[in-house]
């Protein structure tokens, strides 16, 4: 009975292993990804036309990451263009918190810079926001996060009370140059075939991480879901 239930389990693995294996060909994953980091409230209007008057950045990692330092660069750009006042959710690190704030200002942010400590998820994060800035219920705010984050956390100050929030998602830019490796000096074993297909070389493994990502973020909006936070 055991050995039966180890086969079937391994089998199920084996299975779901093959089926990421041929999402990861085809373009599932960027859409998947791509419908995560949509506002799901304003999905076809433009920060343009909303007019922000706040700026709140979700926090990720440690400063500097690759997390931090795409969200900082939206929040400048934002902070700057409608000269409105920043706030940054991150748990308390007093060195992360300083690096953050010397970013924003070196590139250019004049305007206020305020950091909520309250919590150390989506939820808490957000019902701090809402007890001790009460004053942001109702301003135009938008809000800054990873784009598999966004419609999570765009969710979650709509549960709050937040009457007038937007998302901007921290998408990375892409390349807009040949990858081939045709004509190109790279020298190696001539017998073994170059492999020319950039899909092959990078999208697939590209997608496979997306995989990750937005999978783990489907489950977490199930939870969210079920726990009655979006």
């Amino acid at each position: 009975m055991l050995k039966k239930i180890i086969n079937r389990f391994f089998v199920v693995l084996g299975a779901l292993f093959t089926l990421l294996l041929l999402l990861a060909m085809t373009s599932v994953p960027f859409y998947m990804h791509y419908n995560l980091g949509n506002d799901p409230n304003h999905e076809f209007d433009t920060i343009e036309a909303f007019e922000p008057q706040h700026v709140i950045m979700m926090g990720g990692a440690g400063m500097p990451s690759a997390s931090n330092l795409m969200r900082l660069y939206y929040t400048a750009g934002l902070a700057i263009t409608y000269d409105c006042p920043v706030t940054i959710a991150l748990p308390y690190d007093s060195v992360c918190h300083a690096e953050m704030d010397r970013f924003l200002e070196n590139q250019g942010v004049l305007s206020e810079i305020f950091h909520d400590t309250i919590g150390t998820n989506t939820r808490s994060q957000v019902l701090g926001l809402a007890e001790y800035y009460p004053e942001l219920l109702d301003t135009k705010i938008v809000v800054v996060t990873s784009p598999e984050h966004l419609r999570r956390t765009i969710k979650c100050f709509n549960k709050a009370g937040f009457q007038e929030v937007r998302g901007m998602a921290a998408y990375e830019g892409t390349v807009d140059f040949n990858l081939s490796i045709k004509e190109q000096i790279v020298e190696g074993n001539e017998e073994i075939p170059s492999v020319e297909s950039t899909r092959l070389r990078y999208t697939f493994w590209n997608y496979l991480k997306l995989e990750i990502d937005t999978f783990r973020e489907y489950i977490a909006l199930f939870y969210y879901r079920i726990k009655g936070w979006i």
